[in-house]
């Protein structure tokens, strides 16, 4: 008789260059995703001033602001009842949670 063995379900190599281009590959995963955010927070902050900048602008001309209110009410008024609630909401939202 022959002794028969059962093939295992999962079977583990060990191959040092197999682990050394893993982690390598990890390494280069995780300094793109660090430089990815970092850029992403430089680009929110420029966003941001940006932001500023032209709403104070907008807020410093009478004929601007009239005509950016205009353009407020116009669009609100292109909505639908349920898309007008729902915007509405969202800028009370927004206006308290600069009040805080």
């Amino acid at each position: 008789m022959t002794d028969q063995t059962k093939a295992s379900f999962i079977s583990f190599k060990f191959d040092v260059m197999t682990f050394l281009a893993l982690c390598g590959a990890m390494y280069l995963a995780y300094t793109a995703h660090t430089a990815n955010m970092e850029n992403t927070a430089k680009l929110s902050a420029l966003l941001t001033k940006y932001e500023h900048t032209l709403d104070a602008a907008i807020a410093g001309d009478d004929v601007t602001l009239k005509r950016y209110r205009n353009n407020i009410k116009k669009t609100l008024d292109s909505l639908s009842p349920k898309e007008r609630e729902l915007m509405l909401a969202l800028l009370k939202v927004e206006r308290e949670g600069k009040a805080d």
